[in-house]
């Protein structure tokens, strides 16, 4: 076996697991997406929504948030945490995230890892 086939192996064996990884935590979490069938999540309010006032600017990519209930999830889970500003854009499936202090992907993983979604990627933004 080559390099080349080794490494098509291992890239499809990682989208296999993330796959079911990702089917493993909607099946824990009721299934497929809430949509319509429940009322929407009440909003976590963020007493300062003024980004100037936070030095930390990210962008975490969102996989598993198909409707407007998902994104309030992820958003109230973010701005749970004491200076986080985040808002969701369920069409791109990421979130902004402004925070006051200086965040890890593991912070991030930490303040949803109840929810049925995966962080696929987290960057800090300029």
């Amino acid at each position: 076996m080559d390099f080349s086939t080794i490494g098509a192996v291992a890239v499809f064996a990682g989208a296999l697991i993330l796959m079911m990884s990702t089917m493993r935590k909607k099946l824990l979490h009721g299934g497929s997406c809430c949509g319509d069938h429940e009322a929407p999540e009440a909003k976590v309010k963020v007493s300062d929504k003024n980004v100037k006032h936070y030095n930390f600017h990210y962008e975490a990519s969102i996989e598993g948030m198909v409707c407007g209930n998902c994104a309030r999830r992820v958003e109230n889970a973010l701005n749970s945490n004491e200076g986080v500003y985040a808002k969701v854009d369920i069409g791109n499936k990421k979130a902004v995230i402004h925070a006051k202090r200086e965040l890890t992907k593991d912070d991030v993983f930490e303040y949803t890892k109840s929810l049925p979604y995966t962080i696929m990627s987290f960057n800090k933004v300029s």
